[in-house]
């Protein structure tokens, strides 16, 4: 029984010391976490940009495979 009991208190030691280390580590995932929302609604824009950027290269480009053969 006296086993059990010293696992317990390990047991209950290490999770002391994890949330501990939660509590320390939480600042930086709220910040990361912060900066990856930013980021996908950048990497959306940007996405936008390139379709429309595609599309408008497309309607271009005749005119410019004539100016080409022009020149």
């Amino acid at each position: 029984m006296a086993k059990f009991g010293g696992i317990t208190h390990e047991f209950s030691a290490f999770t002391r010391e994890f949330a501990a280390f939660t509590r320390e580590f939480m600042p930086f995932t709220r910040e990361f976490s912060a900066f990856t929302r930013e980021f996908a609604a950048f990497t959306r824009e940007f996405t936008t940009f390139t379709r429309e950027f595609t599309a408008f290269t497309r309607e271009f480009m005749p005119f410019t495979r004539e100016l080409d053969e022009e020149y």
